[in-house]
């Protein structure tokens, strides 16, 4: 088998599997974003909310068209690079993958529906409990879905035979803690994306007109959601951290690029390693001192990399991709911050910020798809060689496809995600210069 191929072919399933992941971010948290929006209108204030929840649910709408129709290459790629992936874990896979296809299809497009053209033809309570099942109907699919990652991760409750996995515990399968650490991750880093749009959407607008007072609110919204949201994430990467140690060591010990067990580490705040010779070429991080994030041994010595040669992931991948995903997350919570202490006293006006400022708050959903970005690849390669953790290998179940094969269709998804990106964007762009947008002149219609 040729290693390129293998690695393209991961690649391949990655860039994928990130554009559903990114996508799929914006539409859940912008989910429980417009269900609180709808609240907000049954009240008095129904003239400062209803306009946000207009204007927001379009966008909704197509990062939920984006996501379902990148989830089909998704499922294509399961059964071309790894064929005999559903074959050995059926008896997991194909429940969690029946249930994500029947969620998707069928109840998260019913109610998208009812969203966008039923407005007027219900009450207004009424309405409001669909857009809140809607948001329940993304999370549990997100559940679904990290169910099924987060065994692959951490395959708890199944029992294996040659051919396959032959018993399923399904009650201590849904409870592998993973699920809750990836969970909490990913909807912490949904509502930071989130927060930061609606930002810079509120900024874009107040370029060239001043915010009304439904704008303020909606930017005061949204700035504490963003800061709520990096507190969350900071508490999933602490806590993530600590089980990485106890139940990965390898990973955790690539995170921090530390090879050489019982030795004294350090936090690297960069470094890159050559995993033939055991070592890093160069390294630069701050004095040694106590990383409960490495796995120790039964001597409580930290378990390096050397103790794991053959079977480690991509060191400098690994490495690399949690630092970028945590300087992301550092400056976007330094422009939170920032944000903050200029407009906290001042109504959270976009318009007293400076224009140089708010064409920088324009760049920070950009930043946050960053962020989930690098942390995705993170968790993904962190896992290599393995599918299963511990039980199946990539090279085990690749089908050694062609390059040319590969390298063709890596160009064409390249160029269908930068396409369905850029009508995102231009939509955003759109909706922030002439407000809400509509969907149908037809009367009745949201």
């Amino acid at each position: 088998m040729n290693q390129s191929t293998l690695w393209l072919a991961e690649l391949q399933f990655f860039l994928s599997l990130s554009f559903v992941a990114v996508f799929f971010a914006i539409e859940l948290g912008l989910s429980w974003v417009l269900f609180a929006f709808r609240l907000r209108t049954l009240g008095g204030n129904q003239a400062m909310w209803l306009p946000a929840y207009r204007t927001w649910v379009r966008v909704f709408a197509l990062a939920t068209v984006l996501s379902i129709a990148a989830s089909i290459p998704v499922i294509i790629l399961l059964g071309t690079l790894w064929p005999q992936f559903l074959q050995k874990t059926a008896l997991l896979s194909s429940p969690l993958l029946a249930a994500a296809i029947v969620t998707t299809l069928i109840f998260k497009s019913s109610f998208l529906g009812l969203m966008l053209y039923a407005q007027r033809r219900m009450p207004n309570w009424l309405h409001a409990g669909v857009v809140g099942v809607s948001a329940l109907i993304n999370t549990g699919l997100l559940f679904i879905i990290l169910a099924w990652i987060s065994w692959l991760h951490h395959p708890v409750g199944a029992q294996w035979s040659d051919a396959g996995l032959k018993a399923i515990d399904w009650s201590v399968v849904f409870r592998n803690p993973l699920i809750y650490w990836y969970g909490g991750l990913y909807v912490a880093g949904s509502f930071l994306f989130v927060g930061v749009l609606i930002q810079a959407m509120l900024a874009r607008q107040s370029i060239r007109r001043p915010a009304n007072e439904g704008e303020r609110r909606v930017n005061r919204f949204a700035l504490l959601l963003s800061l709520f949201a990096v507190a969350g994430l900071v508490i999933g990467v602490v806590g993530h951290g600590g089980w990485l140690a106890l139940n990965q060591p390898f990973k955790a010990a690539a995170l921090n690029a530390f090879w050489h067990s019982g030795a004294t580490p350090e936090w690297l705040l960069a470094a890159w390693s050559s995993e033939s010779e055991q070592k890093n070429l160069f390294s630069f991080g701050l004095r040694p001192l106590h990383l409960w994030w490495l796995g120790q041994d039964a001597q409580q010595h930290y378990i390096g990399l050397d103790k794991g040669v053959g079977m480690l992931p991509p060191v400098n991948l690994v490495f690399w991709s949690f630092r970028l995903a945590l300087l992301v997350g550092v400056l976007l919570l330094l422009a939170q911050l920032r944000t903050w202490w200029l407009i906290g006293r001042r109504y959270f006006d976009p318009n007293m910020l400076s224009e140089r400022w708010r064409h920088v708050l324009l760049i920070l959903p950009f930043l946050a798809a960053a962020m989930i970005w690098f942390g995705l690849a993170y968790q993904l390669f962190g896992e290599l060689p393995y599918v299963v953790f511990e039980s199946l290998t990539t090279s085990e179940l690749y089908s050694q496809l062609r390059f040319s094969w590969l390298v063709t269709s890596i160009l064409i998804s390249v160029v269908v995600y930068l396409l369905g990106t850029i009508g995102f964007v231009s939509l955003v762009r759109y909706a922030g210069r002439y407000g809400v947008i509509p969907v149908a002149r037809h009367r009745g219609r949201a």
